[in-house]
C-alpha cells in the first residue's frame, strides 16, 4: 500500500486578484450626429454639463428678467434734451445686470436728441420768438394809444380826440423805431389818421416822411 500526500501549496501572490484582468477596449469613436455631419476632431458631439438643445443660450437666458422698456429714454431726452442720458444710463446698466442688450437704449438716446432738437429749434424760431414779438409790440401799441389822448400835440395837430387806434406798418427797424397807422376820433365826432414814428418805450413823433 503506497502512501499518497497532497502536494505543497505554491508562493503566496501578493497582488490583487484585480491586477490581472484585463484592460477594457477602448471606446468606439463618436459617430455622426443626426443630418450627416461629422464630428470636429477632438471634440466630442456630447459634452457633459451641457444642455443637450440646439440654443442653450436661448433656454439659459429664459429665466433672466426682462430688460427694462427704452420708451422712457425717448420721453426724458425729447422734453429734456441732453439730460436725458441719466434714463438711458439708468436702463442700460439694469439690462446689462440683466444680461440684455444695451445698445437699443444708446440708440433711442441719440436719435431722439437729434430729432428734438430739430423740433425744437423750429418750434422757436417758427412760433415762440414771432409770439414773443406780437406780445410785445401789442404791449407797446397800448402804451402809445394810451398816450395820445392825453399828449398836446396832438391836439395842436388834430384837435381835440376821444379815442385813437394805431397799427404798426411792417416790422421795427434796427434803431428800434417803427412806423403807426393811427385813426383818431375827434370830439366833433368825424375821424382822421395820422403816421407816427414810434420807439420800444412808447415815445413817438409824427411821420413826416
Amino acid at each position: 500500500m503506497t502512501l499518497q500526500t497532497s502536494p505543497e501549496p505554491g508562493p503566496y501572490s501578493t497582488a490583487p486578484p484585480w491586477a490581472n484582468q484585463a484592460a477594457p477596449a477602448p471606446a468606439a469613436p463618436p459617430t455622426a450626429p443626426p443630418g450627416g455631419q461629422a464630428p470636429h476632431d477632438g471634440f466630442e458631439y456630447y459634452q457633459h454639463g451641457q444642455l443637450l438643445v440646439r440654443f442653450p443660450e436661448e433656454v439659459l437666458a429664459g429665466g433672466r428678467p426682462d430688460a427694462p422698456s427704452w420708451k422712457p429714454v425717448v420721453v426724458w431726452t425729447f422734453f429734456l434734451s441732453v439730460l436725458g442720458v441719466v434714463s438711458a444710463m439708468r436702463r442700460a446698466g439694469r439690462a446689462r445686470h440683466y444680461g440684455r442688450p444695451r445698445l437699443r437704449y444708446w440708440m433711442a438716446f441719440g436719435l431722439t436728441l437729434v430729432v428734438g432738437g430739430v423740433f425744437w429749434t423750429a418750434l422757436t424760431l417758427k412760433v415762440a420768438i414771432p409770439l414773443y414779438l406780437k406780445n410785445q409790440e401789442a404791449a407797446i401799441t397800448a402804451v402809445v394809444e394810451g398816450g395820445l389822448l392825453t399828449d398836446n400835440r396832438i391836439k395842436t395837430e388834430i384837435g381835440a380826440v376821444t379815442s385813437a387806434s394805431c397799427q404798426p406798418q411792417g416790422y421795427r427797424e434796427a434803431d428800434g423805431m417803427l412806423s403807426y397807422l393811427c385813426t383818431f376820433k375827434l370830439e366833433k365826432g368825424t375821424t382822421t389818421s395820422a403816421y407816427l414814428m414810434t420807439d420800444e418805450r412808447g415815445n413817438w413823433e409824427f411821420d413826416t416822411e
